[in-house]
Parts: C-alpha cells; structure tokens; sequence
C-alpha cells in the first residue's frame, strides 16, 4: 500500500511541476513598457565612420533582433509609437594577440569594437526616454585560418549592442 502512496505523491509532483513550468514560457516584459507605447519605428542608422554599407547592416540587424525579441511592435516611423534613432559613433580594428613569427611579430587576433549612441524618443508625449551610448565587441583572425571572420565579429558586437538596447529599454520601466 505505500507503494502506491509514494507513486500518488511523485505523479503529484510531476503534474505540479509540469503545470508550474508551463505558466514559464508566456511570461513577457510588456507589462513593464509605458502602456501607451506598442510600437517602435528603427529608421537607418546614421554613420560616422568610413565603413562601407555598415549602417543598414547594422540597422538590419537591430530590427531583427527586436522582431526576434518581441517586446515592441516594429512599424514605420510615421505610425510608430516611439523611435529608436541611432548613429554609429565608431567601428575599430585593434590588435589583440601577437605571434613570434621569423619575420618579427605578426598578428592572430583582432578585437572589433563597435560604438553606437542611441535615443529612444516616445512620440505620444513627444519626449526622450533616454539617449546612450553602447559598444559591443568580439574577437576574429584576420589570416582566415578559422571560421572567426571580421564579418561574424561585427554581427556579435552588433548583438551585445541589441541586448544592451532592449535591457535599457526594459530597465526603464
């Protein structure tokens, strides 16, 4: 008789269990987002560097970070609740790690860093919400020895940028 006790309890459990996880993946942060703003509009961001093409590409990928997160509706500046208006303020190429090589040192790795001031303007109350700057960065090979490109270090800093935007914004409220 115990037995079926202990196998009452663990389907207890497991059902407990099941139904306090599952409450887990509906969970969302726009409750804590002002209540009139649903919408954001992320015009092409403007370019203080001589990089060719890197504002829509980073633009690119910040709307698809936050269509990926889902806290804010995106739409077009002119139907948007808010605006996320930015400029890339620097992209830098530095030397990381060196390597004794017969012709002297040579360099094996690179740190892209990536600098962009962004504000964040509510158009229902015709306000700034914050105005910030954000770097990201990331490591590559600049012999193209491995997959570590310049390319995929852009897309990471531009990454750590997004999170950092997102948690702004959610930090905020």
């Amino acid at each position: 008789m115990s037995n079926i006790k202990y196998q009452i309890v663990g389907i207890i459990l497991v059902i407990f269990m099941l139904l306090s996880n599952s409450a887990c993946w509906y969970y969302s942060f726009k409750g804590t987002l002002p209540p009139h703003i649903k919408s954001v509009a992320i015009p092409v961001l403007t370019d203080r560097t001589a990089e060719f093409n890197i504002q829509q590409v980073v633009t690119d990928q910040i709307r698809i970070g936050f269509i990926q997160e889902n806290i804010l509706k995106l739409a077009e500046e002119d139907n948007a609740h808010s605006v996320l208006y930015g400029t890339i303020q620097s992209i830098q190429d530095r030397p990381l790690v060196f390597k004794e090589s017969e012709s002297g040192e040579a360099v094996t790795e690179y740190r892209l860093t990536l600098k962009v001031e962004v504000e964040w303007f509510d158009k229902v109350e015709n306000k700034a919400i914050f105005k910030k700057q954000f770097t990201g960065y990331s490591e590559y090979d600049p012999t193209g020895a491995t997959d570590r490109t310049r390319e995929l270090a852009l897309e990471e800093s531009v990454d750590q940028i997004i999170e950092d935007i997102i948690n702004s914004i959610l930090a905020g409220w």
